[in-house]
């Protein structure tokens, strides 16, 4: 590792002992650390938009953040790697130390990215303020918070992973296999985040944010995730996940007969747009006058 790095790895593992800070009770507080220069523009930005995204998040879910946040934006690539583990990922909450780190890039960034990263981070901070991690499977963290910022979160920034690209397979992964971890590849891990946000947005489409919330409610008070669901929705998770399951592949056997057969259907349509504007100039052409058409 460079000096440099070491410098910068010595500058986070400081920030993110500040056990004063963290003891600090209350969210109104924030500590966003840039390591570098330039990145202070950005973390003025964060500053500025804390409590907007705070706010956000606590009449999403109804709860309250707990305590302050520390966000540590760091821009060197091999450091944040070294710290996530994961080459993947642009960003990563510490719930246990209520702490975030954002990679920035020496590009520039879009500033509605860099929001959206940063709430979909603080609201893992804000669940895990509120249920324990053993309670919390990792798909519905992750389903949880993309549904919260409406964004895919920490695979996007910087990462060359465009909304596009989140598309089920045919053969979708389990959702148990998803509970502690998710898969390292990228089509596995794009996979694992699509199927989680859209399995959240299912349970909130089909039963109605309210009974949603009393899921996570009943896991706030210590029941494991069959549980409260069986008791807030009246169905088992299993049954769940059977019927989303028929749906979505019952849309996606749909829409991949119709990118199968795009220029066919747009054929045949063209065809008939053009049989009905000739059927509409006879139409016409019979309704004309006599007199009126040697006129013309």
């Amino acid at each position: 590792m460079k000096v440099a790095s070491l410098s910068l790895a010595c500058i986070i593992a400081c920030t993110l002992s500040l056990s004063g800070f963290a003891g600090a009770r209350g969210s109104d507080q924030v500590l966003i650390v840039a390591s570098e220069k330039r990145l202070e523009i950005q973390a003025e930005y964060l500053r500025q938009i804390y409590p907007e995204v705070r706010a956000n998040i606590e009449n999403a879910l109804g709860w309250r953040l707990l305590s302050a946040p520390r966000v540590l934006l760091v821009g060197d690539k091999e450091v944040f790697e070294k710290m996530s583990g994961n080459p993947m990922v642009s960003a990563f909450a510490l719930p246990a130390r209520h702490s975030m780190v954002i990679y920035l890039p020496s590009s520039a960034l879009d500033l509605y990215v860099l929001h959206e990263t940063f709430e979909h981070e603080l609201c893992h901070l804000l669940l895990h303020d509120h249920i324990r991690e053993t309670l919390l499977p990792k798909w519905m963290d992750e389903g949880i918070c993309q549904w919260v910022s409406g964004s895919f979160g920490e695979i996007l920034v910087g990462r060359g992973v465009a909304p596009s690209d989140m598309v089920l397979s045919r053969h979708p992964i389990p959702l148990q296999l998803l509970a502690v971890s998710f898969p390292r590849d990228k089509d596995s891990l794009i996979q694992a985040y699509a199927e989680s946000r859209l399995f959240v947005d299912y349970l909130v489409a089909q039963y109605g944010k309210e009974a949603f919330l009393s899921v996570l409610q009943h896991m706030k008070e210590g029941e494991p995730i069959d549980l409260a669901v069986s008791e807030a929705l009246s169905k088992s998770l299993e049954n769940l996940q059977d019927e989303w399951l028929k749906k979505l592949h019952g849309r996606s056997a749909w829409l991949l007969w119709v990118s199968q057969y795009l220029y066919e259907i747009l054929f045949f349509l063209g065809a008939l747009l053009t049989i009905l504007a000739y059927v509409r100039l006879m139409f016409r052409k019979k309704e004309y006058d006599p007199d009126e058409e040697d006129e013309e």
